[in-house]
């Protein structure tokens, strides 16, 4: 019985040396949805992670393991995937990774896969975009681009332009915004219609902007415009909006800014400007707009309604050889003061014509043109300002219809 019990230990022993004794296990490595072999792909025995190897131009290998052990295959764009060793010949096939380190980026004067960036890059699609309500392009990108600050520089109609500074000022002296290419052009952003733009990429640090060079010290704004798409479309957006004054400080009324600025004048060592006499006339009597006054001079000034329209037809259509997309865009801008507005009309025109299958011509029109309308002999901004400043027992309007000198 020991003796029997003794050969069986021994073999047993045997078998479990057999079965870790490290085999020569080749295979090959293709692509799921190809069908072609996968080059330089990682082949790791998981119980042994310092053993490995990697995939011929063929996507064959050979490593040594041992049966029953674990073979890890992995690649760049791909989903890992682990094989049971049972023979010494295996065949793998690997999926392709899901995640967008797929997606094409724009990054100089062409594109490539963000799995290959190691600069810092921000891409906005054109469904991100539309959704601003804005009568200048530069103004889209505010609040939604990380790294980038946007500063509205006026409310006025026309004047609402954005400066744009990605990753703050580098430089005290020389200039500090962005280079801004749309289509590889160098143009304003603000000369853009926001309704033709497709993405929008930024570029912010020295390893994604090396290939403009010098100018892009301070940043580079990519700009693609929409291209025809297989098919024929018709599109149309619009908008409607309503911009008003906010954080409008209190004024005083006729009779408080009498009382006070004559405290103002006595603690500073004059006589008062205004009688009592008068300050009393102006309690017993209402204001009448011939003798008493208390004008409203924000009201009486901010008298425009600063609606906002905008209006935008895109037509797209495609053959296999021609592309043709067309959009035309009319914007109007009331201001907040009277005889104040800005009207725009953009038409675009992309053209793209296959010659062959290795050229393909492309060629845009682009046209806009816009009016501004403000008062002349005096900026809007100081109209607003002077309105703010200016007592109410100043002479805005006679009751006859008369204008008042105001001081002014």
């Amino acid at each position: 019985m020991k003796q029997l019990l003794s050969v069986l230990l021994l073999l047993f022993a045997t078998l479990v040396g057999i079965k870790a004794q490290n085999v020569k296990v080749t295979g090959r490595v293709t692509d799921e949805a190809t069908g072609k072999p996968v080059e330089s792909a990682t082949i790791l025995v998981k119980e042994k992670n310092k053993t490995g190897t990697t995939t011929a131009a063929d996507g064959s290998f050979s490593i040594n393991a041992a049966i029953g052990s674990t073979i890890v295959v992995s690649n760049v764009g791909y989903d890992n995937k682990q094989i049971k060793v049972d023979n010494a010949n295996l065949s793998i096939v690997i999926k392709k990774s899901d995640n967008n380190l797929a997606d094409v980026v724009v990054v100089g004067y062409g594109t490539q896969k963000k799995a290959n960036l190691t600069g810092s890059v921000i891409t906005l699609n054109n469904e991100v975009l539309t959704r601003r309500q804005v009568a200048s392009t530069s103004n889209l990108l505010q609040g939604i681009a990380p790294g980038v600050s946007v500063q509205q520089q006026s409310g006025k109609p026309g004047g609402d332009g954005a400066n744009i500074r990605i990753r703050g000022i580098g430089s005290i002296n020389a200039g500090t915004f962005p280079l801004v290419l749309v289509d590889n052009v160098e143009m304003s952003l603000d000369a853009i219609d926001p309704n033709v733009i497709e993405n929008i990429t930024i570029l912010k640090d020295a390893s994604s902007t090396a290939i403009f060079g010098a100018r892009a010290a301070n940043g580079v704004v990519l700009v693609t415009t929409k291209r025809a798409k297989k098919g024929t479309s018709i599109s149309y957006n619009s908008f409607f909006s309503q911009q008003r004054a906010t954080n409008l400080p209190e004024k005083l009324t006729n009779i408080e800014h009498m009382q006070l600025y004559n405290e103002a004048r006595v603690n500073s060592g004059f006589a008062k400007p205004f009688s009592d006499s008068l300050i009393n006339l102006y309690k017993n009597n209402p204001a009448d707009n011939f003798r008493y006054f208390n004008t409203d001079w924000v009201n009486d000034v901010l008298t425009n309604n600063g609606l906002m329209q905008n209006q935008n037809i895109s037509l797209s259509s495609a053959t296999d050889k021609i592309g043709f997309f067309a959009s035309g865009t009319y914007l109007t801008q009331q201001g907040l003061t009277p005889n104040t507005s800005f009207k725009k009309f953009d038409f675009r025109i992309n053209t793209d014509v296959k010659v062959n299958d290795k050229v393909t011509v492309k060629g845009d029109i682009v046209y806009n043109k816009s009016d501004v309308y403000e008062p002349g002999g005096f900026a809007v901004e100081g109209i607003i300002r002077q309105a703010l400043g200016i007592a109410a027992i100043g002479a805005g309007k006679y009751s006859d219809g008369k204008y008042g000198t105001a001081n002014q």
